[in-house]
């Protein structure tokens, strides 16, 4: 497997290169021998060269134009590596449909990473995801209720997995190195059927996250009584920050009811 040609970082795409070999090992060993895989904005290589050593197959998603025609002309030459040129938030869904990839891997742009994850977040796979992010991301999607960081993301990466960090890495492990610290998040399937529907669940974390500092029962004052909210379980002066994965789904279901 020949290695990328270097290339310069593109600001406007959010390009940070990752190079730490021990972090770049792990990331990619975390996807299964014989998986079939996507890879969301491959650059230069340092990860997807170690995927293709050991998985089925790997779809990669690149944007940048550069990377793209060097990744398919190695792509004629190696039958399990299959490029789509373009970007990651319009193909995705498309890419998933067509590969049904157990896992995706991805140092995701830092500009995307919140409505990224989102769309990510949609999809239930069989094996999981290994991203990298912002560590202010990554502790904002592995944050529990109670905690100052716990949002949106939180919620709706539960819908399909359990969440863990996988470790973090300081602005140097990168060409050119971020103002910021990085960090890695694994997710795995917990196996249980979601009992409300994706979307709604997103609409319904949107609107309820819109106004951290209101109760619950302020934000959806419209639509739902304070004993609605008790007969669900839910004490409406609680905050969005203090409701769990479960009691989002509660109100969620009230809603579509």
């Amino acid at each position: 497997m020949s290695k990328q040609p270097a290339a310069r970082a593109k600001k406007s795409l959010g390009q940070h290169f990752l190079h730490d070999q021990h972090a770049i090992s792990r990331i990619a060993k975390a996807v299964p021998k014989g998986a079939t895989a996507i890879e969301i904005g491959p650059g230069p290589g340092a990860i997807t060269n170690v995927l293709l050593q050991h998985v089925a197959h790997l779809s990669v998603i690149e944007m940048d134009d550069q990377f793209a025609a060097s990744w398919q002309k190695i792509a004629q030459e190696n039958d399990r590596l299959s490029v789509i040129h373009g970007d990651v938030m319009q193909l995705l869904e498309e890419t998933v449909n067509q590969v049904q990839p157990e896992w995706i891997a991805g140092n995701l742009p830092y500009n995307l990473s919140g409505p990224l994850t989102a769309k990510l977040a949609s999809l239930s796979l069989s094996g999981g995801m290994v991203l990298m992010y912002q560590r202010e991301v990554a502790e904002r999607i592995a944050a529990g209720p109670g905690s100052k960081t716990y949002g949106g993301l939180s919620v709706l990466v539960r819908h399909h997995y359990n969440v863990k960090r996988l470790l973090v890495l300081p602005p140097g492990a990168f060409s050119p190195p971020p103002k910021v610290h990085s960090a890695v998040i694994l997710l795995t399937p917990h196996g249980n059927t979601p009992s409300c529907d994706f979307n709604q669940l997103q609409k319904t974390v949107r609107q309820g996250f819109a106004h951290r500092r209101k109760t619950i029962a302020n934000n959806f004052k419209k639509e739902l009584s304070g004993e609605q909210f008790e007969a669900i379980g839910i004490d409406p002066r609680k905050r969005p920050e203090q409701l769990d994965y479960q009691q989002w789904v509660n109100i969620a279901l009230a809603l579509a009811n």
